[in-house]
């Protein structure tokens, strides 16, 4: 990475671009919702080829309705022109049990809203992501975390929402996700309890999964707050979700959030997870602790050999937009009494262009969680640069993998689609560093052509 003025992306102006996944996952016979992420001057006029009959596309370029029933690949034709040009590209849909064939970009409410989440927060981040033009590179996912339920579950057994901050239940809010052409993510715990002391979802796998299919759910975050230590029980609730997930008639990614206790990178992906924590919670520092960008990077780094199309590693959500100021990522609390334990200042704006790359390189979810709405022309400048989320986004699914071992300097190579290959170098010192790069190292040619991801 080169220490230069990130430049800012205007999603709305210059010719059309695509972004975001290539190949797109989804179970055969269950809804599809997807929008094909392209920038580019307004008017854009669509032409898309190849949707199998139970699919169509709007004049947003958002494709709708029921996949086929049968397995197997579908390369869709995608033809898109304004007054400064014309691209003709192909998205693929790929009907299996695989999901999240790249790594899932969104938004999740719990680092900068925490218990304070609602209805009308969740509505707004996804107008929010469209307004920005977040959508249009690729973001797709709003994910409501903890808290969003009522004091206990309905006499039917069934989950409910809080009747004061979702009004008018999650489903509400799914179908104006929705009509956005966005997805709708939640969150549960395997355990009688939440983090937050909500209803969890041990013993009521089944019913959930229903419910939240009947709700719109396309993503499920699951938790193990007030749950035993053993990896053989957290083997057993996780698959018991899963498996309720894949037979709901919905195609809901799972994500597995137990922090990489029982490192669920050797059994996750057999569960059927989507993909895992392998950290801590992240909060807005940069340190080498537990809890900071270089903390959890050093652990997750390591595990590039689990990753791949389908199951990521994941080092927990961006800071991008925090500054301190995130109710969750801002203030550490004791676990019982809440008693403030520290504050964090947040971290700096290279701190952020680095947390980013390395994120991206990592092939890790790409979650911001800030208020979208308000995001300053920084944030922007970091969420929205399509090179570097061309790197995370790329089909191959390729973790970067750390070259060499000098202290306070990661060098990280990341094969791409094409033959390509990324190749980020992050000083985590605190002292300057001058840093050559021998391509040879990385199996390219002595002088190949040379892009700064940030620069644009």
């Amino acid at each position: 990475m080169v220490n230069s003025p990130p430049a800012r992306f205007d999603p709305f102006s210059g010719p059309p671009r695509l972004h975001g996944a290539r190949r797109v996952g989804c179970r055969p016979g269950t809804e599809v919702i997807h929008p094909i992420a392209v920038s580019g001057e307004r008017p854009l006029t669509w032409q898309v080829t190849g949707l199998p009959a139970g699919l169509t596309v709007d004049d947003e370029g958002i494709i709708r309705g029921i996949a086929p029933a049968d397995p197997g690949s579908i390369a869709i034709g995608v033809r898109v022109s304004n007054e400064r040009g014309e691209i003709d590209e192909t998205v693929e849909l790929c009907l299996g049990d695989q999901l999240a064939l790249t790594p899932p970009m969104g938004w999740n409410s719990w680092n900068v809203y925490g218990t304070d989440v609602t209805a009308t927060v969740v509505m707004a981040m996804a107008d929010a992501m469209v307004e920005t033009g977040m959508r249009d590179l690729g973001y797709s996912y709003i994910n409501i975390d903890d808290h969003w339920h009522a004091e206990g579950r309905g006499d039917d057994r069934r989950p409910r929402a809080n009747p004061v901050t979702f009004p008018d239940g999650i489903e509400a809010v799914a179908e104006h996700v929705h009509r956005l052409g966005l997805k709708l993510g939640l969150y549960s715990d395997a355990a009688p309890l939440t983090c937050g002391g909500c209803f969890g979802g041990l013993g009521h796998e089944e019913i959930d999964a229903q419910t939240y299919a009947a709700w719109g759910v396309d993503l499920l975050k699951y938790d193990y707050c007030h749950a035993p230590p053993q990896r053989a029980v957290a083997i057993e609730r996780y698959g018991a979700m899963s498996r309720a997930l894949a037979s709901s008639g919905r195609s809901i990614v799972f994500s597995v959030c137990e922090w990489g206790m029982r490192r669920p990178w050797r059994w996750a992906e057999d569960l059927g997870a989507s993909y895992w924590r392998t950290t801590p919670d992240i909060f807005d520092t940069f340190s080498w602790g537990p809890l900071g960008v270089r903390g959890l990077a050093r652990v997750n780094i390591g595990l590039d050999a689990h990753a791949g199309p389908g199951h990521w590693n994941d080092p927990d959500m961006l800071l991008v937009g925090n500054r301190g100021q995130g109710q969750s990522t801002g203030v550490l609390r004791t676990p019982k009494k809440k008693r403030t334990i520290w504050h964090f200042r947040g971290i700096s704006e290279t701190q952020i262009q680095t947390h980013l790359s390395l994120w991206s390189m990592m092939a890790a979810p790409l979650l911001a969680s800030h208020d979208l709405a308000h995001s300053t022309e920084f944030d922007l400048a970091m969420l929205l640069n399509p090179e570097i989320l061309a790197i995370n986004q790329d089909p191959l699914g390729v973790q970067g993998h750390k070259h060499g071992s000098r202290p306070g300097l990661w060098i990280l190579a990341k094969p791409l689609t094409g033959g390509a290959t990324a190749v980020s170098a992050s000083n985590v010192s605190r002292v300057p560093r001058k840093v050559t790069v021998r391509f040879s190292d990385f199996g390219m040619a002595a002088a190949p052509q040379v892009t700064d991801a940030w620069t644009l």
